[in-house]
C-alpha cells in the first residue's frame, strides 16, 4: 500500500498542514499542485515532499501571501520568500532549548528526558509549559517545515513530552479535589497536545482535570460530564479543524450540555473567531486562562 511507502492520505495532510481537503482539491485543479497519486482504492495520497511543501505554503499564507502566487513557484523561490518573510518570526531558543533540539535530532530519549527534567526543576510546571514546551513545539514545527527535522522526529518529541507531562501532572493532582475540568477535542480534531498542556497548567494551579483526548463524540462528552461531575468543559481546535464548522459545532455542544456546565474553547482554530455562541468562553493563550474558583 502506498500509505506504507511514505505516502499520506488527504486526511493526514489536512491534519498536518491545516489546509482543508476541499482547498487541496481546488489547488490541484487550479494550480496543478499538489499532485497526489492514487492508492489501490482510488483515494488521493501525497508524498512526504509534497506534505512538507504544503506546510511551508501554509506558513507563508499565514504571513499574508496568496496561494496563486505561491503554488506555481519552485523550491528555490519558496526558500527566498520564506527567508525574507519568516526570519523575524522564527522562535529563538536559548542554550537549553537548542540542546533539546539536538537530542530530538539524535532521537536520544534518555538525554531528552534529562534535559526536560532540568528545565522542569528550574521553572516549575507553569513556566515549564509556557517558556519551554510551547516555544519548543513551535520551533520543532518550523524546523520540520523547512526540512531540518523529519516527521518521525516531531512525533518522537510529542511522545516523549506526553509521557513526561503525564507523570508530573499525576503527582501534582494527588491532593486535588474532584475533577473540575473535562478536556477533549471533537471528531475530526486529532491534535491533542494542546489539551495536555492545558491540563498541565491547570495542575500547576491545583485544579484537577480529566483528559479524554482527541476525537470524542459530543454525546460521549455529555455522558462523561455526568460520570465525573465536572464543572467546566474545555474544547480545543487546531488550525487543521474545518474553520467554517467551528461555531456551529460549539453551538451544538452548548445545546447538548447542562446550562450550569461552562464551556471553554481555545487553540489556533478559534483564534480568529470574533463572535462565539452564547455560553462559550474563549481563552487566547494558556497564560491568560480565566481565574478558577476552588
Amino acid at each position: 500500500m502506498l500509505e506504507k511507502q511514505g505516502y499520506f492520505s488527504i486526511g493526514n495532510v489536512e491534519r498536518d498542514t491545516g489546509i482543508g481537503r476541499d482547498t487541496l482539491r481546488i489547488w490541484e485543479r487550479r494550480y496543478g499542485f499538489p499532485e497526489p497519486m492514487r492508492n489501490e482504492k482510488g483515494e488521493r495520497v501525497y508524498s512526504e515532499t509534497q506534505l512538507r511543501r504544503l506546510q511551508r505554503v501554509r506558513r507563508l499564507l499565514d504571513q499574508g501571501m496568496r496561494p496563486g502566487k505561491l503554488l506555481p513557484l519552485g523550491e528555490l523561490a519558496l526558500d527566498e520568500i520564506e527567508a525574507r518573510l519568516l526570519s523575524t518570526t522564527s522562535v529563538s531558543l536559548d542554550q537549553n532549548g537548542s540542546a533539546i533540539i539536538d537530542a530530538i535530532s539524535c532521537a536520544d530519549a534518555g538525554r531528552l528526558d534529562l534535559l526536560l527534567q532540568k528545565q522542569y526543576e528550574a521553572q516549575g510546571m507553569h513556566n515549564f509549559v509556557l517558556q519551554t514546551v510551547s516555544p519548543l513545539i513551535t520551533a520543532v514545527g518550523e524546523l520540520w517545515a523547512s526540512g531540518q527535522l523529519q516527521i518521525f522526529q516531531e512525533h518522537f518529541l510529542s511522545t516523549q513530552l506526553t509521557g513526561f507531562l503525564n507523570t508530573k501532572i499525576a503527582k501534582l493532582q494527588k491532593n486535588s479535589n474532584k475533577p473540575q475540568f473535562l478536556l477533549a477535542t471533537l471528531p475530526s480534531e486529532e491534535h491533542s497536545l494542546g489539551l495536555l498542556m492545558l491540563r498541565a497548567i491547570l495542575a500547576s494551579r491545583g485544579v484537577n482535570a480529566i483528559n479524554l483526548g482527541s476525537q470524542v463524540p459530543m454525546d460521549q462528552i455529555a455522558k462523561a460530564i455526568q460520570q465525573f461531575q465536572v464543572d467546566i468543559v474545555a474544547i480545543t481546535f487546531s488550525s487543521a479543524y474545518p474553520y467554517k464548522h467551528i461555531r456551529a459545532h460549539l453551538a451544538e455542544l452548548r445545546e447538548l450540555l447542562p446550562a450550569q456546565v461552562e464551556i471553554w474553547t481555545g487553540g489556533e482554530g478559534v483564534r480568529r473567531l470574533r463572535k462565539l455562541p452564547v455560553g462559550i468562553s474563549k481563552f487566547n493563550s494558556l497564560d491568560k486562562l480565566p481565574l478558577i474558583s476552588q
